[in-house]
């Protein structure tokens, strides 16, 4: 794990991965549990790509000229996304623009004159490209997505998702109904802070809710 991170950490987004670094992503991609969709018509060369949640991924680049990202950590552990945290990127991916906006709105208000503003965990002054926002407990991001599918009487397997799409990094709702049901949902019971992007997603895993407090099963 540290091994890959460090390797896709060396790069920006649209950077072409050395030759050196290729032999070792061309092998580890052979443990992807989805190896032989990903590979398609041939790997030509592997790039970086920035996600959606600002994040960076290994992508693909096939001798066809089409791509798709993969998952470095699939790879190493061979277990795809749960169900469970399929429907939760997705229901991210529906309200990733108010977060943006949200986002925007915080650094207008609140920014210095070095467009930085203060991180709400740390006391740092950040950039807007390290920032998040991050869901304030006990409303976390998971809860919110409990209770709107409990609310509703929707399991898991209920929510209709694209899946198997080429640079797909998250999947999608494809009830668009839905999708708006949970914009609507979340503007207003989610309550925002800005933090630095590591803090978030260190957080994350702190605030999962445990098995017996809340199932979706």
């Amino acid at each position: 794990m540290a091994f890959f991170k460090a390797m896709l950490n060396r790069y920006l987004p649209g950077d072409r991965v050395n030759d050196e670094d290729a032999l070792d992503l061309a092998a580890l991609l052979e443990r992807h549990t989805e190896y032989i969709s990903k590979v398609g018509s041939g790997v030509n060369h592997f790039e970086v790509m920035m996600t959606e949640h600002g994040t960076q991924c290994f992508r693909i680049i096939r001798t066809d000229g089409s791509g798709t990202d993969f998952s470095y950590r699939n790879c190493i552990t061979q277990r795809p996304p749960s169900r469970k945290q399929e429907v939760s990127q997705a229901f991210r991916r529906a309200v990733r623009f108010d977060l943006y906006k949200a986002r925007d709105a915080f650094f207008a208000a609140h920014g210095d004159a070095m467009g930085n503003a203060t991180c709400a965990v740390t006391g740092e002054r950040i950039t807007r490209g390290d920032a998040h926002m991050d869901h304030r407990p006990p409303m976390t991001f998971e809860v919110i997505v409990t209770t709107f599918l409990c609310s509703r009487g929707l399991s898991l397997d209920s929510v209709p998702l694209t899946t198997g799409q080429d640079d797909q990094v998250s999947p999608e709702v494809t009830d668009q109904v839905l999708a708006e049901a949970f914009r609507t949902y979340h503007a207003a019971v989610a309550r925002l802070d800005l933090v630095r992007n590591t803090i978030n997603l260190a957080q994350a895993s702190r605030h999962r809710l445990k098995d017996s407090r809340a199932s979706l099963d």
